[in-house]
């Protein structure tokens, strides 16, 4: 009998795995951004500007305008296919599921980033997900009085200058910049603040001192995060601009600095797999390995993030 027949179900990928415990290490969404659970394929999550406060005994109506975000869950698909004769015994089953599980996480881990995070292109559900921090920060949304570009800041890295200086155009004036996008807002939250990079940042931060002469960037060795302005960062091997879905992409870094609270993150299914005997009309005898999850994800104010491009030639 095939050794294969111990499964013959989706498992569920469980919480204290090394596979969940790896997509939580590389995906800073997955690890940050605020869950929604989904019990149906879409969900609509409200979006306030906020409530009235007023004094006195008398109450009075807030005028405030509420508005909805959907979630719209999209599944993640991964299929690994081994000769059964790679596939000796159960041993041997659950060692290919462990292996392959821990590079469905990596892989998975920067997808899903870049689709959240970096897709340039309008939301299709395939090769654009859902509309990313990017493309949100980058287009106009009357609902909430945002204009395109409004939070969007670029930096030419060509620009060699990277510390504080009189001339307001180094790296540290832009990333200062940036903060302030948020800072100046109602959406900014000392406690929930967070930015998450590509790591080819990690070389112009290295570089960035204050008109002190002080390192604004501090890497951390106690398991705790690296801080920038001492808000703490994850790094996303996905925060970077692509034209479309991609687990390795190639278009310029990305920093986003953000109220983490304002990154929804639907979920309708958690990480499962499943593995599947050859049978006997299949013209091969191959064992198939499937990985999927069911994520969504939305911006849930533009004003609650800041993006800086770095522009590299």
């Amino acid at each position: 009998m095939a050794s294969t027949d111990i499964i013959d179900s989706w498992i569920p990928i469980e919480w204290d795995s090394d596979v969940i415990t790896r997509v939580l290490m590389d995906s800073a969404v997955e690890r940050y951004g605020r869950p929604h659970p989904m019990n149906t394929a879409t969900k609509r999550v409200l979006r306030s500007g906020g409530l009235t406060v007023s004094v006195g005994t008398t109450y009075s109506a807030d005028a405030s305008t509420n508005d909805y975000i959907t979630l719209t869950a999209r599944r993640f698909l991964s299929q690994f296919v081994v000769d059964e004769d790679d596939l000796a015994d159960a041993d041997s089953v659950i060692d290919t599921l462990r292996v392959k599980g821990m590079d469905w996480a990596i892989s998975y881990a920067d997808t899903f980033d870049n689709a959240c995070l970096g897709v340039s292109a309008a939301e299709n559900g395939t090769t654009a997900p859902f509309t990313s921090v990017y493309k949100a920060l980058r287009t106009t949304n009357s609902a909430t009085s945002y204009t395109a570009d409004d939070n969007y800041l670029s930096w030419d890295d060509d620009n060699v200058s990277y510390s504080a200086s009189s001339a307001g155009a180094s790296l540290y004036e832009k990333l200062s910049a940036t903060f302030r996008k948020v800072e100046q807002g109602k959406y900014w939250s000392q406690a929930d603040q967070l930015v998450i990079a590509a790591p080819g940042w990690r070389d112009a931060f290295r570089n960035c001192l204050d008109s002190q002469g002080r390192p604004i960037f501090l890497e951390r060795t106690d398991g705790t995060p690296d801080t920038l302005f001492n808000a703490p960062v994850a790094w996303s091997r996905g925060c970077k601009v692509s034209g479309s879905l991609s687990g390795s992409p190639t278009g310029n870094d990305l920093l986003i600095f953000c109220n983490r609270q304002f990154l929804k993150r639907g979920d309708r299914s958690q990480p499962e797999s499943l593995v599947d005997q050859a049978r006997a009309q299949d013209s091969t005898d191959d064992t198939a390995v499937k990985f999927r999850v069911r994520r969504g994800f939305g911006v849930g104010h533009e004003k609650a993030l800041a993006v800086l491009e770095r522009i590299t030639d």
